[in-house]
């Protein structure tokens, strides 16, 4: 019998270590794999970060779960005009997946590219901008349940869910009492690297699939070559991931923002990049980046200043 968050990080470390598993032959698609607008408009915020910190003559630029390379290669094409943040920068993957470090390093040659298993690797000592797009959902997560005035916990064993009592779960501070029935999510993967990234200093982006506002419910799926089956099947195959509660992970910093991807990129400019580029093989792209029923509102962005 093995608790949710341990049976997610073995799943997900075969998962990951097994290959590719993006594009229209894996099991999902990126936004950097559906438009090279959306790595390009991240190039224009990273540059305006770099700028508001002073233009530092160098800094680290980081990425965490950089998939196959795609974003930071549209960054870095983007924003080939400002030769000066190009000279200043020092580009950072953090990345676990030895099969994925080859494709990025296909991707992105012949740019300079450090490799790292965790953040915790790249030190903290200069202005850092640091990007994540869909990684938090990645991260394992535990479960729990109220259930007649008790908290119980989410185990797996074999290929069925066991409930077992469980006293002092890690509360939300986000969350409102519960009632019977509740069932929240808590990471503590994802709480590690949101207080390892308040460290730094600079500025850092979050994008991922969740909601504002913290909110009880079970957002577990699995993902099987673009199907949903069960968490138990296909174990080490299948894509596993949660909603990102954003309001708690916001509780990590300072100074942050949060607004749907549309939001996002129309402020930073996507409709003006798109009209510049005039490219009717955009549109489905783009439309599918911004629409609000697609992926325009259901995926949120916390914009952090550190």
């Amino acid at each position: 019998m093995q608790r949710l968050d341990h049976f997610m990080a073995d799943a997900l470390g075969q998962y990951y270590g097994a290959g590719d598993p993006f594009g229209v032959t894996g099991d999902f698609i990126t936004a950097p794999e559906i438009s090279q607008l959306f790595g390009e408009i991240i190039g224009i915020w990273a540059v305006q970060k770099w700028m508001r910190m002073g233009s530092p003559a160098t800094f680290n630029l980081i990425e965490l779960g950089p998939g196959r390379g795609t974003l930071m290669a549209d960054l870095l094409r983007g924003t080939a005009h400002i030769p000066e943040f190009h000279a200043a920068m020092h580009v950072h993957l953090v990345e676990m997946s030895e099969s994925l470090k080859e494709r990025q390093q296909e991707t992105l040659s012949p740019c300079s590219v450090q490799w790292h298993n965790h953040l915790s690797a790249i030190p903290n000592d200069k202005p850092s901008i640091i990007i994540a797009n869909e990684f938090f959902d990645a991260l394992p997560v535990r479960q729990f349940k109220y259930k007649r005035g008790e908290w119980q916990e989410h185990y797996i064993a074999g290929v069925q869910t066991v409930w077992k009592d469980v006293e002092n779960p890690p509360l939300k501070a986000t969350l409102p009492p519960a009632c019977e029935g509740d069932m929240y999510e808590f990471s503590q993967e994802q709480k590690d690297y949101a207080e390892l990234i308040a460290r730094y200093n600079g500025a850092a982006l979050i994008i991922d699939y969740g909601y504002e506002r913290s909110a009880y419910g079970d957002t577990l799926q699995a993902l099987y070559k673009h199907q949903y089956c069960a968490i138990t099947d296909h174990v080490g195959e299948a894509d596993l991931t949660t909603h990102v509660d954003f309001e708690c992970l916001a509780t990590f910093f300072k100074h942050t923002s949060t607004k749907t991807q549309r939001q996002f990129l129309k402020e930073n400019g996507i409709d003006i990049r798109y009209q510049q580029l005039n490219n009717p093989n955009l549109d489905g792209g783009y439309l599918r980046l911004i629409a609000p029923d697609q992926m325009g509102d259901l995926f949120k962005v916390l914009e952090i200043n550190l």
